[in-house]
């Protein structure tokens, strides 16, 4: 009896036959006796695995006598070998072809069965929600409940003309959406050069006063560039140290990462010694991110400094920090880390959502070359400040890698969780900023930091759950409320000073003297809790009708928490506005304003009763007063008027029709997922395109910019 060995790669006789043949010894020399194989499959890779036969042996076969070796040898490249391969190859692909129409048969038979749904343990893994995607036969095959994943439909690619770069958004990208909205209209809008349409979708959004230069320059002499080594005598703009407090008092206790201490005693340093301060340094990099920032999100002074606007400092840092960058190479510490986080930050608030997945790519490689997202081991040599810092930096830096890449549509790069063993900063009972004291403890207001990884990992969770498998309108209704129920736990897992509510209105007069990180925080976390039952609930209206729905337990529910926290949205918005100069230049607002609002806007489309229709209709008009305010936001005005529209056409048609003739079909699964858009942080609605300082751009609304005139087309406003 001979057998192939465990290694797959030669014939061995059976150890156990031995014994019983007792003193009989080897078969003699010839052809040796072989155990009838157990299938064609058996045999096709006992030839196959011919070839190593000579190169690697298992320790078993080096034992055998060399005849045996021999003559199996010249069995198996006897003449027939070819023949009876070829035969077998053609009988496994004709058993190959039978499996997979059986499977295929069992794929349907179990998309048909939505009574039952199945739980989710509490060790669910995302990862084995994830199922091979059926061909197309299969999708064609399915009930007309499943909710399929057209990449086609629903992923955007193509060159931005502009900088010749080749982009990417997947299904939950405010791109994606756009492509989508281009589309929508009465009549079907097709185009034989898809790629060709992504391009000219990619270039319209292109920004060009906050961009790289085009091909064309990059190709320039390289006489004319300036020489890495070359440092350009700065004075490192002390007088800008307004915009470095406009920073810290807004976007630092969203992510608490820095020490301000330490910061400016290093600002302090380089702002009295230019000359040592000159030298490449990773901190310099960091402190021209964070004076960009500063000056992007700061409040507008009423005499800008040296008669320089906000946004124009801010460009001229972020260029700086970038060049900074480029001096030094491909360096790992962790101010590096912190600067591709924060000029990350800067390119979501430029609504560059491109080059904001790539700086944020750039601090996860950075920080996973330095290891800190491994605890250190007992042996290492650092300052607790040091340890204390790379904490907080590696965990901020995980939330916001997992919510930019979702808000794209792109997957993130951080790996398997057991990578990442770094514990989580150790909170303190004082509130004061870092202490100088050698413990490992931050002040209460870094725990913002472990909630929005717990949070990042509900948003995983949406993704893996909902977005990426394929499944039906009643399961996807059945994981929205599950993953609700974890999002309320959120909630009530956080410290009660930053807990979201359902208003922005203090709870008591003594709320008014919190803390303001205490505020700052809370109003986030609100903002990010609605966003998240709308992104969770809002599938369901647009994926399905009002007779569906009748039929489908909990989706009544879940509509009726979209809208209530699209209203809540909204207002809270509108009224921070009213009372705090802050948050008005905060352009993310943008996203949350018209994603709140296009929900109501649909809703009153399909499911709105005629006593609903003008309260709906007024919060709407408070979301275009609120993109109103930001006038310095071209994107901002340009939402305001596409709502403003939109408003006009629901009025118009519920005036001249039954609620009946009023509502609209659902939509196809595919596309409707891309209005599931929703960025978390800085992001907005139209992504790269905002150019404050350029009002010629946003005359030129009604002329030339293709993208826009195609969201005016009259098909798609009637």
């Amino acid at each position: 009896p001979w057998f192939i060995c465990a290694y797959g790669r030669c014939c061995c006789r059976d150890p156990a036959h031995d014994a019983e043949l007792g003193d009989q010894g080897p078969s003699p020399p010839g052809r040796p006796r072989m155990r009838p194989l157990q299938g064609e499959e058996e045999q096709v890779r006992r030839v196959v695995s011919l070839h190593l036969l000579q190169e690697s042996e298992c320790d078993m076969c080096l034992q055998r006598p060399r005849y045996v070796k021999e003559a199996l040898h010249s069995r198996l490249i006897s003449s027939e070998t070819p023949r009876y391969v070829r035969q077998l190859e053609e009988r496994v692909k004709s058993l190959s072809a039978v499996a997979e129409s059986v499977k295929v048969q069992s794929v349907d038979d179990n998309a048909s069965v939505t009574a039952t749904i199945p739980e989710i343990s509490e060790g669910f893994s995302p990862d084995c929600g994830l199922q091979r995607r059926p061909s197309r036969s299969t999708a064609a095959g399915s009930p007309s409940g499943a909710r399929s994943r057209n990449a086609a439909g629903q992923e955007v690619s193509g060159v931005n003309r502009h900088t010749r770069n080749v982009e990417f958004y997947g299904s939950s990208s405010s791109v994606a959406l756009l492509s989508h909205v281009q589309r929508t209209g009465d009549e079907p809008v097709l185009s034989p050069d898809l790629d060709s349409d992504a391009g000219t979708l990619l270039s319209s959004l292109h920004n060009p006063a906050f961009s790289s230069p085009s091909a064309d320059q990059i190709q320039a002499p390289a006489a004319a560039t300036e020489p890495r080594s070359a440092v350009r005598p700065v004075t490192h703009f002390p007088q800008c140290r307004h915009f470095l407090q406009s920073f810290f008092s807004s976007i630092h206790f969203v992510h608490p990462i820095l020490d301000k201490k330490i910061f400016f005693d290093r600002c302090e340093e380089l702002w009295s010694k230019p000359d040592v301060a000159r030298e490449p340094s990773s901190f310099v990099a960091l402190y021209y991110s964070i004076l960009s920032l500063g000056a992007l999100i700061g409040v507008r002074e009423d005499e800008p400094i040296d008669g320089i606007e906000n946004l124009q400092w801010s460009r001229k840092f972020f260029d700086e920090a970038k060049r900074r960058c480029d001096q030094l190479g491909m360096v790992t510490d962790l101010e590096m880390v912190q600067c591709y986080f924060f000029l990350a930050k800067v390119c979501q608030n430029e609504l560059n959502a491109h080059w904001a997945y790539m700086y944020v790519g750039l601090a996860v490689r950075t920080a996973l070359a330095m290891g800190i997202n491994r605890e250190p081991g007992p042996d290492v040599k650092k300052e607790p400040a040091e340890l204390r810092a790379e904490s907080r930096t590696w965990w901020g830096l995980y939330s916001l890698e997992t919510e930019m890449s979702f808000s794209m549509g792109r997957p993130d790069t951080l790996g398997a969780d057991l990578y990442h063993n770094r514990l989580f900063p150790v909170i303190g009972e004082a509130d004061t900023e870092y202490s100088g004291s050698l413990e490992l403890v931050d002040p209460p207001s870094c725990a913002i930091i472990k909630s929005m990884v717990d949070y990042s990992k509900i948003i995983r969770s949406i993704c893996l759950g909902i977005y990426l498998p394929e499944t039906t309108v009643p399961r996807t209704v059945h994981l929205a409320h599950q993953i609700d129920q974890d999002l309320q736990k959120w909630a009530e897992s956080l410290p009660e000073a930053i807990r979201p509510t359902a208003s922005v209105e203090p709870r008591s007069l003594k709320s008014v003297k919190e803390a303001q990180w205490m505020k700052r925080q809370r109003l986030v976390l609100t903002m990010r809790f609605l966003n998240i039952r709308i992104l969770l609930f809002g599938s369901i209206i647009l994926t399905s009708t009002s007779a569906e729905r009748a039929s489908i337990p909990g989706s009544q529910e879940g509509i009726h928490l979209c809208l209530e926290s699209a209203k809540q949205t909204i207002e809270i918005i509108y009224q921070t506005y009213q009372h705090h100069d802050f948050f008005r230049t905060w352009f993310y607002n943008t996203t949350y304003t018209v994603f709140a609002a296009s929900m109501i806007l649909v809703y009153v489309t399909q499911e709105a009763t005629e006593p609903e229709v003008q309260p709906l209709l007024k919060l709407v008009g408070m979301a275009i007063e609120i993109l109103e305010t930001m006038d310095e936001c071209v994107v901002a005005l340009r939402s305001a008027k596409l709502l403003h529209k939109a408003i006009q056409k629901a009025e118009k048609k519920f005036s001249a029709s039954t609620p009946a003739d009023l509502q609209i079909p659902a939509m196809p699964p595919a596309d409707a997922m891309l209005q599931l858009n929703h960025y978390w942080g800085p992001l907005n609605i139209l992504d790269n395109e905002m150019d404050f300082g350029f009002a010629m751009q946003f005359a030129d609304f009604e002329g030339t910019n293709s993208l826009f005139m195609a969201l005016d087309d009259p098909r798609s406003m009637q």
